[in-house]
This record gives structure tokens, C-alpha cells and sequence, in this order.
């Protein structure tokens, strides 16, 4: 009742101011068209009623509608960047939609001449500086044909050379997409506005990991760092809508095919692409269908020192070497039915990403003198669907209402490895004991550990060596088979149900009233366990041995970190297949016996903070009003409340009496979320943009949860914490732009947030069950905190400096920021984990009409992924930089070559404690290339 009651509030709250404004209009007239060039439409272009105040911006389609008009004759503007302006000549009576023909911006002027003859590149900046420049609200965005001048394979690659907008990886490929140095969970990744359900391996957070999502799928991306009400609010850092390929207004037939290598891995690259769409009758029925897949083989090399009970010493040191094939697909289908008065549309998507991957991991156990061998084999397979229904509805010439159903699921489960009921990671470990490691040093701990220099030890971060005696070899039939290992995870998280509608009235000529509401009833169910099996020997006898197996070298063992001085593939043992211990294992289960106080089930308390149920609905109303004050300044202004319920279904151990029992926790609140959006246009070319807004984030969905789980590999315990409550930032951005005449822009903004109640995870070291020196990790609930930065960017062509230059240009941003977070146990400040002080894009390209050709640069600053005791004992992530490189030829009107080289510089990744000298993980991927062809029918 309280709720209903709270709602139909804000309903009253949201719609009055504006439905009393008006209650009656008079008849009026309206004005419908679209804005192209000789080849494409043409977003973000201003047309404007020459004489009043009245304007519009096209959409991404091109096309635009002036409403509120009296009959008579007008003259419409029409301006877009790199073109001269049109003056177009219009009458129109009363009661009338006047539907234009196509307005053709020509290449008869000099500066249109320059522009459509540098080619593709500049083509896709012109789409994107337009739609910026004309904006509502501080935003950037990217075209399809800026994402497809770049070496960026899937959703997250697309939008990293954004100001301010970064991404998290994984084997060297984008994953999470964040904004402005934050947390990638607290801001908002959506697709064509919806945020999609979220299904990953080793998190459960909210951030959607967007390696699955092919680049190919998307026409445009929008990044706005300060939201609007119409927009979802749960976005401190800002929000990424990637907008899928919809049905064209013509036919269009592209094929797109490339092969390609990687530098670490054996095998072949490959993708193809293929889009296809038209209109039929009578151009009332649009349909796309857009499909795409990319295979490729992949490896890494890695090490991994794991810290012991006292923070600092190596207790083991893992060299990993990764070998896989990764296979996305990708399905994007979309039909639009033309009514009298609006459209009806039905979408559907899918995109999966598939890897198979082969690990095998050397770990030197200095604390038990003993040298491991695990041999790993895994099949990950992360997979969404997506369906949605819309209208969008005129009534009169002045009201638009627009709805959509819509409904998502993704998934995370791992392969039929080893067998179809023993889906996991599937690991088999042997052992050699009693290695006689030399070197080490017994601190007061009681075991002996490795050390860095830094911390006065022998082992310096890029040299840490095995501490193997002289003389030392692995000997199979030394190696006792330890453990089978089972590692099961499945994620199934779906939005039953996506329900939206919006109202948009045109008052008149200067006032556009909005309101709307959106539901959503999500569902997520999550379940893991991690199984130790022994070997039977009461029943079987002693366990086999490496040397029972056919053995070979590891794939890619002769370059194992040849990027380092250590040589440690000589050292290896050579390993057997892990397709012939998958068939060991099925042949030989019942030779096996569970060891439950080495695994992490529901049952022994160990696996409680990844096995939940969550329920949650998300219930908004909003209202907002756009108002043209004059010529020179426009405002929007309007208020959002989102009212959150969530249910977590868990379990907690109760150490005193050693058993498990559920338990249901619940975590209920209503986010009032007001803003103000300001903007002045001194002149044609000038903004000046204030934004006063207030956003927040939920807590993760693993945070919540009131049990833990206990790793034995990582000897690592991670509990949730149902009490958290909600992270709310009131924002506060200013922005100039100044737009060139040619073409490209040159912008500078600042931006500060006041932040409460930040969540960050909580490190100490502690003891579970038998296990001590356990690395603990709670979220809490931080007091306070703040982030403040700069943002700046430039991009233009060289042509102002001499004609000669025209076809150069450069594309440059960069973003500062500062933060400060005051978290219970620590005397000092800390930063706010996962934000960078700095991220930076540097871009070169050259373009004309059949070649073009960009390198490109990209840098984010180290960060803290999980907050210590202290400085020392802070998780980073290091500095990276990648270096990118792209090159086309357009053979004919219709033919394109491409080359594109990825990572040129093998950048690593770096991930250390507290120093860069104290590595706890060091990764490098290597180069990798595609050369492919494009032909558009």
C-alpha cells in the first residue's frame, strides 16, 4: 500500500507542472524530412525555422519533424559540420504534414568538395561531432563507421577511445566497459537503452561483460556522462548505450570476410560478416538481418606470485600458459512496419562467446616443499538473447507516444568438459615432493617464502626465480596424481520483463514536456561449487603417476615469457594431454573419492556467497521539459524517482553448531534523482554546457548475498554483506566545445561528484576453519568520498595548416581525475578503487578517397582493485598502453581491403601489491593481425 501510495505520488509529482500548463492547443501544422549526403544519411544535422527560435536535430537515421507550426511559407536551415548550410523553401497549410523529399546536402562548395574527398574516416567524425554538437546533454558518440576504422572486435573495444571512457580486458581482449575512471559497475552499459541482465565467471557484479557482443552489430554508440530523467539513473560514472543496426530506408547487401593470425598462438584467425535489409510494400515494411561470427586462436603467458600470512612473502609461484580458441557469434534481426501515424517495430538479437581453453600451470610450493603440475582444460560459454516489441505513435501533430516490451537472459555455464554431468574447469594436479627449494627465508611466519628486492629479498619482480637446487628435474614417475579438480559455475540471469512508455507533448514552438515509466522484474540464480576428488588407494592401491600417461611438450613451451631474462621453460615438465586425462577421469570416477574438507560446498560452508537466488524489481517515473529560452540558450530540467526491491535467497554457516541453513535477506529503497541541464550556444560553433545531477548504484548482486565462499587455490575467503545500502553521487559537469568550420572540435570540461556511501572491498588477512593467513574480503559501505577531473579533446585535419595536409588529421583526448574515500581502518585517504588518475587516446590517420590508414594509441593509469590494510598491502592494476593500427584500400565503389594489427607493443598486463616490484600477476598476449575484404552490393 505505502508503495502503490508512493507511486501514484510521484506520478502527480512528475506530470502536473506540465499537463496544466496546457489544456488546450490550436490546430497546427508539421513538417516531416530527412538530411543525406550522396552516399548516407545524415545524423545530428541542425535545422532550424529561420526567424524563430524553433530547431531540431535529425535522429540516427537522418530524419527530423518541426511540429507547432502555422500555416504559412518558412525557410528551414540546414547545417551540418563539413558542409556549407542549405536554405530550403517551404509552405504548408493548416492541419497539414508536409513530408519533404530528401534534403541533399551537395558537394558544390569548396568545403563540401574537401570533405567528401578524404574518404571514410572523416565521414564517421563528421557523424559524431554533429550528433555531439547538437546534443541536449554533455555526450560523445562514435558511428559505425568510426568503430569500423579501428581494430575493435567486439562492444567494449569500440567505445575505449571515447574521452573518459575506459575498459577492463581479459586475455587481452575488451570486457567491461567503464567511464570516466570509476568502477565498471558503477556506470551503465546499455543496449539501445535497456541495461542488459549480467552473467559472468569470476564476478557478480552488475557491470555486463561486452565481449560476447560483436562491434559489427552496433550503428552507433552514445556515451552521456550526465544523464537525462528519461534515462536509466543507476549510473554514477555515466552511461554507454550501443545502438544495434535497425531496418534501412533502402536495400543494402554487405559482406564482410578476414582471416588472420595471433603472435603467441598456432592456427588461423577468421570472421565474416553479413548484412542484409530492404523495404517492401510500397517501402511500409523494413527488415534487417545482421549475422556475424569470428573463430580465433589465442595464448598468453603468465606469472603469479600468491602471497603468504604475512602479506609479503611468495608462498607459491604459478607460471601459467595459456592456449584456446575463442568463437563469437553474433544475430541481430529487426522488422519496422510504416503506420498513418507512426510505426510499429520487433527486434531480436543474440550473441555468444565460446572459449575452449587449454592451461597449464607449474606452481612451486615453497611453503610445502613440493612442485605441482596442474593440467586444465575448460569450456566457457557465455551466451544472451534479447527480443523487444515498440511502438512509437503520433497524436495530432504535437504528441508522440512511444512503448516498448522487451525481455533478455544471459548466461555463464562452463562446456561438457569433462563430460556433460561434470560441466566445470576441469583441472588434474600431480606433485613431486620433497624439492629441497633453496634460497627461501622463515620471517617469524613458519614457512619458508620467497621475497622481492623490494622487501629486501633475493627476487627481483621480472626475474623471480623458481628457487629449484642445482641439479633439479620434474621426473613423471616422481609425480603422483593429487587431486581431481572440479570447478562448477552457472549463472542464469534474465529480465522477464522490460516495460517502458514515454509521452512527449510539444507545447509549443520553445517547450517540450516528457514523462515516462519503466518496470522491470529481473531474476538471477546463481550456483557454484568447487570439488576435490582423491584418488581411492584403500580400495585401488597407490595413485598413477605423470609417467602412467603419453607425455609432450606444452603447446607454445620453447617462447614462454621470452619477453623476460628468467629462462623458465627448461626447467618444465614435459605434460600429458588433457583430453586423455578427460578420458581417465570418465573411465576412472569411480576410482575417486569427494574430499569435502577440501572442497567449497553448500553443505561445509564453504560455497555459500555464490550460491543465491535474487529477486528484484525495478519500478520509475519520470518527468523533464525541454525549454528554448531564446536563441542562445536552452534548458532541461526534470526529476526521475526509481524505486529498487530486492530479495536475496542465501545460505550462512553456523560455525558453533557445523551446519548450513537458508536465509533470506532484503534490501529496499527509492532513489530520488533530480536535473538540471543548461546550454548556452554563443554562436553557431560555440557551447558552453552546465549539468547539476544527482545518480547512484546498486549494490552487486554477490555483495548482497549473507554467506562465503573459501578458495583453497588462492587460499582466499569472500563473504557479502546484506546490509549495504545503495552509492549516491550528486555531479556537477561543466563543458565548452568549440566546433571548427571544416571539420573537428577542440572541448574542455571539468567534472567533481560527491559521493556517499561509496562500497569497496574490504582486505585483511585472517584465519577460516584450518587455514590460516586467509586473504578476507567483505564489501563495506565506505563514509564518504569525491572525485573531481579534467577532460580535454581535440580532433581535427591538418588542412588549416597547408592544403597539402588535407587527408592528415589527428584525434586527441584525454581525462585527469582525482578521488578521495575515507574507509573504516584506515587512518589515511585512499582513492576510490578501480578509478585511474589518467586515461589518454592519441590518434594519427591518414585518408582519401581510396586509402586510409590510423594508428592509434591508447593509455589508462593504474588503479586500486582492492583496498588493503594499508598502502603496501593495496591490489593494483598497472599502467597499460596499447598501440592499435589499421590500413584500408578502396578498390572500387564497391570493394574495400583492410589490415588490422592489434597490441603492437605486446603491452602487458600488470597486477602488483602495493609497488610494481611486488607482482601478484604479469600477463602478456602478443601481437595479432586480420586482413579481410568488404563488398557492399
Amino acid at each position: 500500500m505505502i508503495k502503490r501510495r508512493t507511486l501514484s505520488t510521484a506520478v502527480f509529482l512528475c506530470s502536473y507542472p506540465f499537463l496544466s500548463a496546457h489544456s488546450a492547443f490550436a490546430t497546427d501544422a508539421k513538417i516531416q524530412g530527412s538530411i543525406t549526403d550522396h552516399s548516407n544519411r545524415l545524423p545530428g544535422a541542425l535545422v532550424k525555422v529561420v526567424g524563430t527560435n524553433q530547431s531540431t536535430v535529425t535522429d540516427y537515421d537522418g530524419k527530423f519533424e518541426l511540429a507547432k507550426l502555422d500555416a504559412g511559407r518558412y525557410q528551414l536551415e540546414v547545417s551540418y559540420m563539413g558542409y556549407s548550410s542549405q536554405i530550403v523553401d517551404v509552405e504548408i497549410s493548416n492541419n497539414e504534414v508536409k513530408l519533404l523529399s530528401p534534403i541533399v546536402m551537395d558537394n558544390s562548395a569548396n568545403t563540401i568538395e574537401e570533405v567528401v574527398a578524404v574518404g571514410q574516416i572523416q565521414r564517421g567524425e563528421m557523424a559524431a561531432a554533429n550528433s555531439q554538437k547538437n546534443a541536449k546533454n554533455i555526450k560523445n558518440v562514435i558511428s559505425a563507421d568510426g568503430i569500423g576504422k579501428l581494430p575493435d572486435r567486439n562492444a567494449a573495444e569500440a567505445v575505449q577511445r571515447i574521452p573518459g571512457v575506459s575498459i577492463e580486458r581479459d586475455q587481452g581482449e575488451g570486457r567491461f566497459v567503464a567511464v570516466r575512471g570509476l568502477p565498471a559497475q558503477w556506470s551503465s552499459a546499455t543496449i539501445n537503452g535497456n541495461r542488459l541482465p549480467t552473467a559472468e565467471e569470476e564476478t557478480t557484479s552488475r557491470a555486463t561483460a561486452f565481449d560476447f557482443f560483436p562491434s559489427e552489430l552496433i550503428e552507433f554508440v552514445e556515451v552521456s556522462k550526465a544523464l537525462t530523467p528519461e534515462m536509466e539513473g543507476d549510473a554514477i560514472g555515466g552511461n554507454v548505450n550501443f545502438i544495434t543496426k535497425k531496418a534501412p530506408d533502402d536495400f543494402v547487401f554487405n559482406v564482410n570476410l578476414a582471416l588472420g593470425q595471433n603472435e603467441l598462438a598456432d592456427g588461423n584467425n577468421y570472421s565474416a560478416n553479413l548484412l542484409y535489409g530492404d523495404r517492401i510494400l510500397d517501402d511500409k515494411l523494413g527488415f534487417l538481418i545482421n549475422a556475424t561470427a569470428w573463430q580465433r586462436d589465442w595464448a598468453t603467458d603468465n606469472f603469479e606470485p600468491r602471497r603468504g600470512n604475512d602479506g609479503l612473502g611468495i608462498y607459491r609461484l604459478e607460471l601459467r600458459d595459456y592456449t584456446g580458441t575463442r568463437e563469437t557469434y553474433g544475430l541481430n534481426g529487426s522488422v519496422e512496419y510504416q503506420l498513418e501515424q507512426g510505426n510499429i517495430s520487433a527486434s531480436a538479437m543474440y550473441g555468444t562467446l565460446i572459449d575452449d581453453e587449454t592451461h597449464y600451470k607449474h606452481r612451486m610450493r615453497f611453503d610445502k616443499d613440493r612442485a605441482e603440475l596442474q593440467h586444465i582444460r575448460n569450456e566457457l560459454i557465455t551466451e544472451m538473447t534479447g527480443f523487444e516489441f515498440a511502438g512509437e505513435h503520433f497524436f495530432g501533430y504535437d504528441k508522440t507516444l512511444n512503448w516498448s516490451l522487451s525481455s533478455y537472459e544471459n548466461e555463464f555455464r562452463y562446456g561438457n568438459t569433462p563430460n556433460s554431468e561434470d560441466n566445470s574447469y576441469f583441472v588434474v594436479r600431480f606433485d613431486q615432493k620433497n624439492v629441497g627449494y633453496e634460497g627461501l627465508e622463515d620471517r617469524d611466519t613458519g614457512k619458508n617464502y620467497a621475497y622481492n628486492t623490494i622487501d629486501g629479498g633475493s627476487d627481483p619482480w621480472d626475474q623471480i626465480s623458481t628457487h629449484l637446487p642445482s641439479g633439479f628435474s620434474f621426473d613423471p614417475s616422481q609425480m603422483g596424481l593429487s587431486w581431481v579438480e572440479l570447478y562448477k559455475i552457472k549463472v542464469n540471469e534474465k529480465d522477464k520483463i522490460v516495460a517502458a512508455l514515454d509521452f512527449e507533448w510539444q507545447l509549443n514552438s520553445d517547450l517540450i514536456v516528457k514523462v515516462g515509466a519503466k518496470y522491470r522484474d529481473k531474476e538471477r540464480v546463481a550456483r557454484f561449487s568447487d570439488e576435490f576428488y582423491a584418488w581411492d588407494t584403500e580400495n585401488y592401491g597407490a595413485a598413477p603417476t605423470l609417467s602412467d600417461f603419453t607425455l609432450a611438450d606444452q603447446p607454445g613451451r620453447s617462447d614462454y615469457l621470452s619477453e623476460l631474462s628468467y629462462d623458465y621453460q627448461s626447467q618444465f615438465s614435459q605434460v600429458a594431454s588433457t583430453d586423455d586425462l578427460a578420458n581417465f577421469w570418465n573411465n576412472n570416477k569411480d576410482k575417486f573419492v569427494l574430499d569435502k574438507s577440501e572442497s567449497a560446498l553448500i553443505e561445509n560452508g564453504g560455497a555459500l556467497g555464490r550460491n543465491f537466488d535474487v529477486n528484484e524489481q525495478h519500478a520509475s517515473l519520470y518527468g523533464m521539459a525541454t525549454y528554448t529560452i531564446n536563441a542562445n540558450w536552452e534548458m532541461l530540467t526534470g526529476l526521475r524517482l526509481t524505486q529498487t526491491d530486492t530479495e536475496v535467497d542465501g545460505y550462512i554457516y553456523l560455525a558453533d553448531e557445523d551446519k548450513v541453513e537458508s536465509v533470506k535477506a532484503n534490501n529496499d529503497y527509492l532513489s530520488v534523482l533530480p536535473a538540471l541541464h543548461l546550454t548556452y550556444h554563443p554562436n553557431s560553433q560555440t557551447n558552453y554546457r552546465l549539468a547539476l545531477t544527482r545518480s547512484f548504484a546498486r549494490p552487486d548482486f554477490g555483495s548482497l548475498t549473507p554467506g562465503a565462499t573459501y578458495l583453497e587455490a588462492d587460499n582466499e575467503l569472500t563473504s557479502g554483506n546484506p546490509n549495504l545500502e545503495p552509492t549516491y553521487s550528486n555531479n556537477v559537469d561543466l563543458m565548452a566545445e568549440y566546433f571548427f568550420d571544416r571539420l573537428g572540435l577542440v572541448s574542455l570540461g571539468v567534472f567533481y561528484k560527491d559521493i556517499t556511501d561509496p562500497i569497496f572491498q574490504s582486505s585483511s588477512i585472517g584465519e577460516f576453519g584450518n587455514n590460516t593467513g586467509v586473504n578476507i574480503i567483505r564489501p563495506e559501505n565506505g563514509d564518504s568520498a569525491w572525485l573531481a577531473g579534467l577532460e580535454v579533446a581535440f580532433n581535427r585535419d591538418l588542412g588549416f595548416i597547408t592544403p597539402e595536409l588535407d587527408n592528415f588529421g589527428i584525434m586527441a583526448n584525454a581525462t585527469f581525475m582525482d578521488s578521495e574515500m575515507t574507509i573504516p581502518g584506515r587512518a589515511d585517504k585512499v582513492s576510490i578503487p578501480r578509478q585511474a588518475d589518467s586515461l589518454y587516446n592519441f590518434t594519427v590517420y591518414y585518408d582519401n578517397t581510396h586509402f586510409a590508414a590510423r594508428l592509434a594509441v591508447n593509455f589508462k593509469g593504474e588503479y586500486i582493485e582492492e583496498h588493503g590494510s594499508s598502502k603496501q598491502f593495496d591490489s593494483y592494476y598497472g599502467d597499460n598502453t596499447s598501440v592499435d593500427f589499421t590500413t584500408s584500400y578502396q578498390l572500387n565503389e564497391n570493394a574495400l581491403v583492410y589490415l588490422e594489427l592489434n597490441n603492437l607493443t605486446n603491452e602487458p598486463l600488470k597486477y602488483y601489491l602495493g609497488d610494481e616490484s611486488r607482482p601478484l600477476q604479469v600477463e602478456y598476449y602478443g601481437v595479432r593481425g586480420m586482413v579481410g575484404f568488404n563488398y557492399q552490393f
